[in-house]
């Protein structure tokens, strides 16, 4: 008599390409049960914008928390591609990939500890949590930051690469986004010691193991994975020449200097770093690069020929993968990773 109380029965979904079954929970989007069960499905937004996590619906109902239409081309949506990150079954589902999968750990959840928060530039914490064990992850990767009074998790990348593939103590870049409730908390007052929880390790953003030139292109606290992705380059002992372009406010929004100044110096290849400046006053001394962080791209010499990395607010993505691609980069040479806050998020 009380089966209306019951947890709603998860959806069997058969991924026939990659001969897997998972189980998905009502409130989850396909993308969320996928990468949560260790299967590394494409994606660079979590929204719908990009169009990286479509899928072929084979049979099965879903609904779409945005339509897939605003995104995929009408030849797709007619064979039966839908969005991951948009689907949330309502029944059990067939679905096959295009491309197979790469391996990927299973996202576990962490009890952690907030134990230094430094102010890094005007906008941007570098906060550092302790974990009750040490999570393995790849550098690129992101966690999902949980508090108990603030309603859903927040996703901050990695901003380290770890020793040995593994660590206890996990470092991100936060940005602040005024209005937004976690980071208004965390901007606003002492928080070392506050219980929290980590969910991870998601997301595909990697370095390719490639000896291309690279062009990292980065905005905001998208430093923090490119950051992770050249020390773990310098690690294996890369000796790849790299142009790192930073788009920043002013010259008070420039942050991680010294550590890309020590990045330089170790590096077995050139390794140039560009910073580009958007709303530095006309007075300022300053005499590097103004402007959108983009427009220095026509300026790379041998453009054509860079494996990018993109991370950042998805405008920056997208204008800086429309140029690589008409300058003749590949797609298959461009990863990207891009930044939403709440507002655009899920």
């Amino acid at each position: 008599m009380f089966s209306f109380l019951k947890k709603p029965k998860p959806n069997k979904v058969t991924v026939t390409s990659e001969a897997r079954e998972l189980f998905v929970a009502q409130d989850k989007t396909l993308l969320e049960a996928m990468l949560a069960e260790g299967m590394a499905m494409p994606h660079d937004c979590k929204v719908g914008s990009c169009g990286t996590c479509k899928f072929k619906l084979l049979d099965g109902k879903i609904r779409e928390l945005s339509p897939s239409a605003l995104v995929l081309e009408r030849d797709e949506l007619s064979a039966g591609y839908r969005l991951a990150c948009q689907a949330l079954p309502r029944s059990d589902l067939t679905i096959a990939l295009d491309a197979p999968l790469l391996s990927q750990q299973a996202v576990k959840n962490y009890p952690a500890t907030i134990v230094a928060a430094t102010r890094l530039c005007p906008d941007i914490i570098n906060l550092i949590v302790e974990l009750d064990r040490p999570l393995s992850f790849t550098p690129g990767q992101y966690a999902d930051l949980s508090l108990p009074s603030i309603d859903g998790p927040r996703s901050y990348s990695f901003a380290f690469a770890p020793k040995n593939g593994s660590a206890k103590q996990l470092q991100f870049h936060v940005r602040h986004v005024p209005g937004g409730a976690f980071t208004d908390w965390l901007f606003g007052g002492e928080r070392l010691g506050t219980q929290m929880e980590v969910a991870a390790p998601y997301g595909a953003f990697h370095l390719k193991p490639s000896k291309a030139p690279m062009l990292c292109i980065a905005g905001g606290s998208g430093l923090a994975p490119i950051m992770a992705i050249l020390q773990e380059a310098r690690a294996l002992g890369a000796n790849r020449p790299v142009i790192l372009l930073y788009g920043a406010r002013t010259k008070a929004h420039l942050y991680c200097l010294d550590e890309i100044s020590a990045l330089a110096a170790d590096w077995n290849a050139p390794f140039e770093f560009i910073p580009v400046l958007s709303e530095e006053s006309p007075d300022s001394p300053w005499e590097g690069a103004r402007g959108l962080v983009t427009q220095q791209i026509a300026e790379i010499p041998d453009r054509a020929q860079c494996e990018a990395y993109l991370c950042g607010p998805p405008a920056m993505v997208d204008l800086a993968e429309e140029v690589l691609l008409k300058a003749g980069v590949s797609r298959h040479a461009i990863s990207a990773d891009r930044f939403l806050d709440r507002s655009s998020a899920r």
